[in-house]
């Protein structure tokens, strides 16, 4: 699921928005989850979103993504519905739908959107350089660690670990073989980066030049547009409509 939300170069309509439209795109429909909570409206809010998929060339990675999240979103329907005591079954699928909603709102923007131009962007948002730096090493290395844990498992289990075998308590002790290469690996690697960082002169001057300017174009002011529109309009029609469910 991590590996979910690397970023791949692709070529398509969404790639080549500018990344402010972009993150204006997934704050909407991240907002709209909250308009209502009817299923009803939720799905429709998720239907929306297939088409941005098939048109950023992502829609597979995000199936990939959500088949990954099946037990998560599993876990957030059971607890739902057990609180709610099977009073409102809808209203359990209604919050699993609204963390669907949410990742595949965020998924067009990371899938689409190199970490550099969202470094960018927080730069001329005035967020100082040190804490875009942090974000972007976390987008970065998130997808790395995922499959640095992969090795390590299948390392442990060519070992003859076995990770499905014993209660939860020998399960969780079971996986600190795991744990404890994995923190140490990338506390090695932490050293190696801030010494990269030192020997490139990082911190050296305020002044920062970048290798391009992000400037409006006429594809972003109407894509713009269309996100304004829609989300007012999906706005308005989740607070008048009377959803059945």
């Amino acid at each position: 699921m991590l590996r979910g939300f690397e970023y791949l170069r692709g070529d398509s309509p969404i790639h080549r928005l500018d990344p402010r439209v972009k993150i204006l795109y997934s704050l909407a429909y991240s907002v709209l989850c909250f308009i209502s909570l009817k299923a009803t409206f939720l799905a429709l809010l998720l239907v929306v979103n297939i088409p941005i998929l098939v048109i950023g060339k992502v829609l597979k990675r995000w199936l990939n993504m959500m088949k990954a999240a099946i037990p998560f979103i599993a876990l957030i329907f059971l607890f739902n519905v057990l609180f709610q005591r099977f009073s409102n079954i809808w209203g359990a699928v209604a919050y699993t739908l609204r963390f669907i909603i949410f990742m595949t709102a965020f998924a067009v923007l990371f899938l689409t959107t190199t970490p550099e131009d969202l470094a960018l962007v927080m730069v001329k948002l005035k967020i100082p350089y040190e804490y875009t730096l942090a974000f972007t090493m976390a987008i970065r290395f998130v997808p790395t660690l995922s499959r640095e844990l992969q090795i390590i498992i299948d390392a442990q289990r060519s070992r003859g670990l076995e990770l499905e075998k014993g209660n939860i308590l020998e399960r969780i002790r079971k996986y600190m073989p795991i744990l404890i290469p994995l923190i140490v690996h990338e506390i090695r690697r932490s050293y190696t980066l801030a010494e990269a960082m030192e020997s490139r002169g990082f911190g050296y001057t305020k002044n920062r030049t970048y290798y391009y300017e992000m400037k409006f174009t006429k594809k972003d002011v109407v894509a713009l547009l269309c996100i304004m529109v829609s989300a007012v309009f999906l706005g308005i029609l989740g607070k008048t409509l009377l959803w059945p469910f």
